[in-house]
This record gives structure tokens, C-alpha cells and sequence, in this order.
């Protein structure tokens, strides 16, 4: 007996589980550095003009491309399976469902392991693992959960990416944690001895009021629970959490209680952290030089100024930290919105010596922001406000040889700084991207106003070289009786109009329909675009808030010239043929090609389809020698 092997204890099946937790944060940190490798290799080779800096050269380079095309190709695949009621609703990638599928499965593997379910002598030792099994997943929910996240450094992921890891881990922590406690009620149910155990014991009663308590924080996670009021949502999920955890120490034995403590800490550690960056962003004792004289305690104040449909132009001159391109901070404004702080995009460079955000009006602080903007024309003094940031990551584009930037409506503030970088690093002659397509779906004219300034530099920056970056600009208008602009009339009218007109809804062209919603392919000649239906289509393709409007007339013409745009600024009604563009700038990418969208979740799910099925479709990881894809998709909301 004394040479037969021992089996591992429960607190050694939890350590297995974090050997595989660990080893894919291993992994990914790998996959990290390796990118960063690539990209430093790629602006070499640009820097001493070897042609296709963006084209794997030597053998391992092409073999981790190929690994890498093959993975992003099955992470990216969407099943596409729309409820009539809920159009919008589609399964998660394939990626997300194989990295939660292969948790759960480890995780009831080794809740199991070595034990006969069907005896009920073994109800309560699985009761018992099932409980170690909850405890350890605790320093992961945390872990997935912080701003400022270890695991986002080192794997190069920003935290809101890593956040539905975060959610789906507390998720499987449920179920182990129902398991717990639901084969110990087996077990006490085979004597009817459940209402007596909760009598008695107390430590049952702490295990029920901690399921509980998990139970809530799991349902109200849900989007529509937590989409209903988010400040609420945030206030109340700390709480539980607090909450929680408070019980689970009381709960559990003290030879466990470490898998409580790191928790702990790793929390305090987090909101440390997030709190000296808070302080020394904003507080003007740090930042003597940068701040203003009349500035105060805070060295960062904010002018509101109110732009077309119904949004607020927010303006900070003078910042004392710097970001870089598509980063967000969370702004607060305690004098307009007391106790609430929202993420929004930072749509300016370092170099403009300003921060400035774009901030569409919706409900609550939003609404709150423009409304101060609307009453205050031309704007008045200027606001302090908190900065907490900067935050996000991402691939640098710079080492693609083509990008293609895809935005709908508010996804530009994304996009812009984007290709406004791009074209600053062209300009210097350290990039390696060769061509930049920018694409802009928005709902109707006033929301070009919000970056045509910003437009109008990026495309005459590159106009007219020989050689670097080319730019190629299209802004789509679509519009129907709920998406016109001008309906509110005031200062949220457009200033761009023909014959100073303002109108309810788009004049209807194709009998009980508008036309900009029809899906237009763009020619090869520049300026010009063909619908992609079968129907006739009438002379004026559509009013999009004008009567009149034809992208084929001068009326295209004087919208440009209100805007200062280029003529090489494509305008068009329509919804563009995203299959059709984003394949015509693969077939021309002399290497890897990046492919970046931020907008509402149909256009997201659009793009993520067409560039998986393009992937597929042209064999990247197939052997055939195209080119790789990387693509971003950034959260849109919260």
C-alpha cells in the first residue's frame, strides 16, 4: 500500500487549473511580443525602403503568419443566426465560444474527476471540490476585471477586451458554485434534512446567502438588465461584489481563505493605482508649468461647444499626459454631471497640444453635456473636469500595408485619430502602410460637419506626392424617415442646406422607400458610384434632408465646398457594399493588411463576417500565398 501513488487533493486540482489559466496568459504574452517584434522588423525595413515591408520575408516569419492567419480566422468566425423579433441579436465569435467552452469543460473535468455521480456516498466530497473549484476562478474574475490590468500589459489587450472574459468567468464560477451546493442538498435531500441543516448551521446558511448574492450579480450583467441605467449598474455591481466576497470569507475555511485574499488585493491594488494617475492627471499642484493661472486645484478645464445632430464638441487645451491614437478616458464634470464619469474617445493627436472629444447626446450625462453646449452659444467660461486615462490598446497600423478604416456615425471619433496619425507618420517616413481607405456611414449631412476639418488636412497632407501614403476618402449618407437630420430645429440644426431648407422627412423615390438605403459599389473611377439593385434608379437619388439631393449633381459639389472638402472626397448616398470594398484593398495589399470598425453592432457584425468569409475565401492560412488580415473591431457603447 505504502507505493501506491496518492491521489491530488483539492487544493492540488486547484493549482492544475492554474497551470492551464496561466499558460494561456503565457501564451498570449508570447503572441504579444512576438507582434511587437514584427512591428519594429517592419519599420526597419520601411525606413530603408526595401520594397513590401509588410510581406513576411524569411521562413518563420511566414510560419508565424500563417499560424497567426489560421487563429484569427477560426476567432473571428461568426454563426449568423438572427431572431426575427431581435435582428440584431448573433452568437458570439467563435474564438469566445472555444475559450469559455474549453473553461467550462475544464472546470467540470476536474470538479469530477475520479468520482461515481451516481453514488451517493460521493455527493458530498464532490460538493466539497466543486467549492475549491469556485474559490479558485475568484482571483481570475478580479484579475479580468481592473483598468489598469497586469494581464492587458503583458498580453497587450486594453481591459474593456478583456471585461466579457471577466463576466463569463464569474459565469462558470455559478455553476461550479450551484454544483457546490446543489450536490450537498442532494445529499442532506436522501435524509429530508435540508430545512433542518439550515436551521442548525449556520455556515450552510452563508453558503446560501453567498449563492445568492452571485446569483444577482450574474443576472444583472446581462445587457439589458445593465443597459437599463449604467451608473446604477456600476454603483451596485461594486457592491454586491464587496458584498460577496465578505460572505465567501466568513463562509470558507481558513486554510482557504487565501483565495479570498488575493482578490483582495489585486482590487486595492487596481484602485490604488487608477487613483495615483487620477491625482497627478488633474491635480494642478503637479503640473505647475502646464496649468492655468486660473485653473485652481484642477488643472484641467473643459469648453462645451454644441455641433449638429445633437452633439457636443468638448475641448481641453493644455493635457498633462499623452495617448496615443483610438484611446479613451473617462471624463467627469462635477459642475454638469455630479457623480457619474463616461468613457469617450480621444479624437485629437499628442502633437495638437489638446484633448477634444465628439459626444453624441443620448440619455443622462450625455444628454446633461450638449444641453450646457446648447445654452451656452458661443461658449462661456470653461468647466474643470476629471480625466481618468488614458486607456485602450491595439495593434499600431503602421505596420500594415494596407488599412482599411470602416466607421458608422460616432464609430469616426475611433476612426479619425486613426488615420490622422497615419498620415503624421507618413509625412516623417516611419510607416510601412502603403494605403489608408476611410469610410464613413453616417445617418445624415450635419454629421460630416463633426471631423471635415480633420478630413480635409489627412487628404491634402498625402495630395499630390510621389511617393507614400495614399488616402482614399468615402463618406456614405444614408437616411429614412428616422434617421433625417433637422427635426429638432435650434443650434442642433445642420449649417450645411440647400436653399436654406429644412424638411420632416426625405422625399420617398422609389415609391414607399428612400434610396440612400439602398447598397451602392463604388466604380473605379473616383467620385462615382452604381446601385447594387435590380430597380430603376430615379434621377434624384435621394433628399438625405435636401431636396434634390443627387450625388451625381452640383448639389454634391456645394456640400464639399461648405465643408472645404477635397473633390477626391467621395459622397455618396447609400450604404456602401463593405464585401466588395474591403475585397478590392485586399487584392491590391502588397502584405498584411489590417482592417479596423467602430460603430453600431450590425456594421461591427457585418465587417467581422466579410472579413472572415474574404479570409476563407482567399486561403490565407491555406497555403496560397495571400496575405494575412488583421482585424480590430472596437467596442461601441459600454
Amino acid at each position: 500500500m505504502s507505493g501506491m501513488a496518492m491521489p491530488p487533493t483539492n487544493a492540488q486540482l486547484a493549482q492544475i487549473y492554474w497551470i492551464f489559466a496561466g499558460g494561456a496568459i503565457v501564451i498570449a504574452t508570447i503572441v504579444n511580443i512576438g507582434d511587437k517584434l514584427i512591428h519594429r522588423q517592419r519599420i526597419a525595413a520601411a525606413s530603408k525602403s526595401e520594397p513590401n515591408p509588410a510581406r513576411p520575408k524569411n521562413a518563420l516569419i511566414k510560419v508565424w503568419a500563417a499560424i497567426t492567419a489560421l487563429t484569427r480566422e477560426l476567432s473571428q468566425a461568426t454563426i449568423h443566426a438572427p431572431i426575427p423579433k431581435y435582428p440584431q441579436l448573433n452568437l458570439p465569435p467563435l474564438g469566445r465560444i472555444l475559450l469559455i467552452g474549453t473553461n467550462i469543460s475544464l472546470l467540470l473535468s476536474i470538479a469530477f474527476w475520479k468520482f461515481n455521480l451516481k453514488s451517493w456516498r460521493t455527493w458530498e466530497d464532490i460538493a466539497v471540490r466543486c467549492g475549491h473549484m469556485t474559490l479558485t476562478q475568484l482571483p481570475l474574475v478580479f484579475l479580468m476585471a481592473g483598468k489598469r490590468n497586469i494581464v492587458g500589459a503583458l498580453t497587450g489587450t486594453s481591459y474593456e477586451r478583456l471585461n466579457w472574459i471577466h463576466r463569463w468567468v464569474a459565469r462558470c464560477m455559478f455553476i461550479t458554485a450551484s454544483c457546490h451546493m446543489g450536490f450537498f442538498l442532494k445529499s442532506w435531500g436522501r435524509y429530508h434534512y435540508i430545512r433542518k441543516k439550515f436551521e442548525l448551521d449556520i455556515i450552510s446558511r452563508q453558503g446560501l446567502g453567498a449563492w445568492c448574492v452571485l446569483l444577482w450579480i450574474i443576472l444583472s450583467t446581462f445587457a439589458p438588465i445593465r443597459n437599463i441605467r449604467y451608473e446604477f449598474f456600476v454603483v451596485q455591481h461594486v457592491i454586491s461584489y464587496i458584498g460577496f466576497t465578505t460572505i465567501v470569507m466568513i463562509h470558507v475555511p481558513k486554510d482557504m481563505k487565501q483565495w479570498v485574499w488575493v482578490p483582495v488585493g489585486i482590487y486595492l491594488t487596481d484602485r490604488v493605482v487608477r487613483t495615483l494617475y487620477l491625482v497627478y492627471n488633474n491635480i494642478s499642484l503637479f503640473h505647475k508649468r502646464k496649468a492655468d493661472a486660473a485653473a485652481g486645484l484642477f488643472c484641467c478645464r473643459a469648453t462645451f461647444t454644441a455641433l449638429p445632430d445633437r452633439a457636443t464638441l468638448v475641448s481641453i487645451p493644455k493635457p498633462t499626459f499623452k495617448w496615443k491614437p483610438g484611446q479613451h478616458v473617462f471624463l467627469h464634470c462635477p459642475s454638469i454631471t455630479p457623480l457619474q464619469s463616461h468613457p469617450f474617445t480621444i479624437t485629437t493627436l499628442p502633437s495638437d497640444n489638446k484633448l477634444e472629444f465628439v459626444i453624441r447626446a443620448h440619455q443622462g450625462g450625455t444628454r446633461r453635456l450638449f444641453r450646457h453646449a446648447n445654452e451656452s452659444l458661443p461658449p462661456v467660461a470653461s468647466k474643470a473636469v476629471l480625466v481618468d486615462g488614458p486607456y485602450g490598446r491595439m495593434r499600431a497600423l503602421e505596420q500594415f500595408d494596407t488599412v482599411v478604416l470602416v466607421a458608422g456615425s460616432t464609430g469616426a471619433t475611433f476612426t479619425m485619430p486613426l488615420l490622422r496619425d497615419l498620415v503624421r507618420r507618413s509625412c516623417e517616413g516611419k510607416i510601412a502602410a502603403r494605403k489608408v481607405k476611410f469610410v464613413w456611414v453616417v445617418k445624415n449631412k450635419g454629421q460630416v460637419e463633426w471631423f471635415a476639418k480633420g478630413l480635409k488636412e489627412a487628404v491634402e497632407a498625402v495630395t499630390g506626392l510621389q511617393e507614400g501614403l495614399v488616402v482614399e476618402a468615402s463618406v456614405y449618407i444614408t437616411c429614412d424617415t428616422t434617421l433625417t437630420m433637422d427635426r429638432e430645429g435650434g443650434s442642433n440644426a445642420s449649417s450645411i442646406s440647400s436653399a436654406g431648407a429644412s424638411i420632416e422627412k426625405p422625399v420617398l423615390c422609389g415609391g414607399d422607400r428612400c434610396c440612400c438605403t439602398d447598397t451602392v459599389q463604388e466604380d473605379e473611377k473616383a467620385g462615382t458610384s452604381t446601385s447594387s439593385t435590380s430597380l430603376p434608379v430615379p434621377r434624384n437619388t435621394c433628399t438625405c434632408g435636401m431636396p434634390g439631393f443627387d450625388p451625381a449633381n452640383e448639389v454634391v459639389t456645394s456640400i464639399q465646398a461648405a465643408l472645404s472638402l477635397p473633390e477626391s472626397v467621395n459622397i455618396k448616398t447609400g450604404r456602401p457594399a463593405l464585401r466588395a470594398l474591403i475585397n478590392k484593398e485586399l487584392e491590391q495589399a502588397r502584405g498584411e493588411a489590417a482592417v479596423v470598425v467602430c460603430g453600431p453592432v450590425g456594421l461591427k457584425g457585418v465587417v467581422r463576417r466579410e472579413v472572415t468569409g474574404l479570409c476563407d475565401e482567399r486561403a490565407v492560412c491555406k497555403g496560397s500565398g495571400a496575405d494575412g488580415v488583421y482585424l480590430h473591431v472596437e467596442g461601441f457603447g459600454w
